[in-house]
């Protein structure tokens, strides 16, 4: 596919940026293709996020297999923070979350008034009660972000890593 990839296309900067997006997509879902234990323990660390809807089919992958998620260190930021919808998602106090409400990957666009509001719902869905409400009522309006400590997730409600 590479190689079909790299000959139909002429020019070198489309070539990089799509096999740069075909190797972030292979980052996606080739860990989620290797066999894995039900009681895998999967260490989130600095992550800054990325596409909504990838993340999502992660996350039901993920939630199908029982999988424990650990955010104990560093950052979660944008579509990171979906894991915190999982049953099985644990933080530590000192880890950073960073909010924002939905946005187009092409910088300076304005994403239409019903696709902003069927991604904010797809992003709140996500969310444990608490979370979700000030999700919706508040970081969803937000483009940059808005970062809470994981002790304040907890006080909401989100489980402490052990």
């Amino acid at each position: 596919m590479t190689r079909d990839l790299l000959c139909g296309l002429g020019r070198r900067g489309i070539v990089r940026r799509r096999l740069g997006t075909l190797l972030s997509i292979a980052a996606l879902i080739l860990p989620l293709a290797m066999p894995v234990s039900a009681s895998t323990v999967i260490q989130v660390s600095n992550d800054g996020g990325g596409s909504i809807s990838a993340r999502v089919t992660q996350i039901n992958a993920i939630r199908s297999q029982g999988h424990r998620i650990e955010i104990r260190k560093g950052y979660c930021n944008s579509a990171c923070t979906l894991y915190l919808g999982l049953p099985n998602t644990c933080v530590s106090p000192t880890a950073n979350f960073g909010f924002h409400g939905p946005q187009l990957a092409t910088k300076g666009l304005v994403m239409l008034p019903s696709q902003f509001e069927k991604w904010s719902q797809v992003m709140a869905n996500h969310y444990p009660g608490q979370l979700r409400r000030w999700f919706l009522d508040s970081a969803r309006f937000s483009t940059d972000l808005i970062t809470v400590k994981g002790e304040q997730l907890i006080a909401l409600g989100i489980t402490k890593c052990a």
